[in-house]
């Protein structure tokens, strides 16, 4: 009797204990899981059509994974609770493409760097006043250099041919002042294909020169008219922004509390916040804005879809760099992603992968 109940009991410690073994392995198992923080930034993480993750980043990380071999979750947030994710440990990694900055180096750990690009700034094709534009770009210096230059080719083939021909045909080409302006005349007409007849060389060295200027009239009429014409147009696409202090005298917005935040703060330029992309291009392409500021690789994936496209277009400031990498709360990741990380962007495969979601190398 007392044998059976020994053995009852050590049969109840054994399935416990194999219980127990089962639930620590499972709860392990959990633990090992990376919890993998993502965000709607195409081109760099967007959702298909059948609801799957992909983008640079995302293929990256697979990449990444394969080499780690650890189960992992995406958890999708919008960027400041994302932020704040990091900060506190609720995720193991964040692959978000966040630009570097001096402040977010104080409060987690970035990887190294997998993509270069600058700050853009989106502006409407659509100029408020046309005539005000046209009437200020026909009296700008660019346009007068443009017609000064114009004329100085023009009188210098001038003078040749007179020189040429004031002895030979002193009827079409006169001494003197009368003569000088024969000249420009007929290097006027004959660049203009206009061709009136009233003034033509005789002379070999006249004929000669004319020749030369008949096809060097053809190359430089045609750079000169769009040359002016893209000045009179004053560069539509530009419109009133050339330079980064034009924005302190328009109405600006970008994402709140995004790395161009930053830089607009740091530059003394006031901005109206907005939460996503999509709402800050509305409001610019409605006119309620003036510019947009965001990354450029991430604005122009917007601005290329057809809802923005006709409408709206980009300045980039190149001298304004941002490096884009992952971001975690610890440094154990960052030193074990790190190595991969290098690897895949300096593999032979990395420009088709940039260019597979219309990227480039800087």
């Amino acid at each position: 009797m007392f044998n059976k109940f020994l053995r009852f009991k050590l049969l109840i410690i054994l399935t416990f204990l194999i219980f127990l073994a089962c639930f620590t392995h499972q709860a392990s198992a959990v633990n090992d899981t990376l919890i993998i923080g993502v965000k709607q930034s195409p081109p760099f993480i967007f959702t298909d059509e059948n609801g799957n993750y992909t983008g640079l980043c995302i293929d990256i990380w697979k990449k990444i994974s394969d080499s780690l071999q650890q189960p992992y979750l995406y958890k999708e947030m919008e960027l400041q609770e994302l932020l704040g994710a990091v900060r506190s440990n609720e995720l193991d990694l964040s692959i978000v493409p966040l630009t570097v900055t001096p402040e977010r180096m104080r409060q987690f750990y970035f990887s190294q760097p997998f993509y270069i690009s600058t700050v853009s700034i989106a502006i409407n094709r659509v100029e408020d006043d046309k005539i005000v534009t046209f009437l200020t770009n026909l009296f700008s210096i660019e346009f007068l250099k443009v017609i000064i230059l114009l004329f100085v080719i023009i009188l210098v083939f001038g003078i040749l041919i007179w020189i040429f021909e004031r002895k030979y045909n002193h009827q079409e080409f006169r001494k003197g002042f009368k003569g000088l302006f024969d000249g420009i005349w007929w290097a006027s007409v004959t660049m203009t294909t206009v061709g009136y007849g009233d003034k033509s060389p005789s002379s070999f060295w006249g004929r000669f020169f004319s020749v030369i200027w008949m096809f060097t009239a053809v190359i430089i009429i045609s750079s000169f008219t769009a040359t002016i014409s893209s000045t009179l147009t004053v560069n539509k696409i530009k419109g009133s922004i050339e330079k980064l202090s034009d924005l302190k005298h328009l109405k600006v917005g970008t994402i709140e509390k995004s790395s161009s935040a930053g830089f607009l703060t740091q530059n003394d330029i006031d901005f109206h916040t907005f939460s996503t992309i999509e709402a800050g291009l509305d409001a610019l392409k409605s006119n309620k804005l003036k510019a947009f500021v965001y990354d450029k690789a991430i604005l122009d994936y917007y601005l290329s879809k057809k809802d923005y496209a006709t409408q709206l277009s980009s300045v980039s400031l190149s001298s304004n760099k941002e490096y884009f990498s992952f971001a975690a709360p610890e440094t154990t990741i960052i030193h074990q992603i790190n190595p991969f990380l290098v690897d895949i962007i300096e593999s032979e495969n990395w420009s088709q992968m940039l260019k597979k979601y219309g990227l480039h190398e800087d």
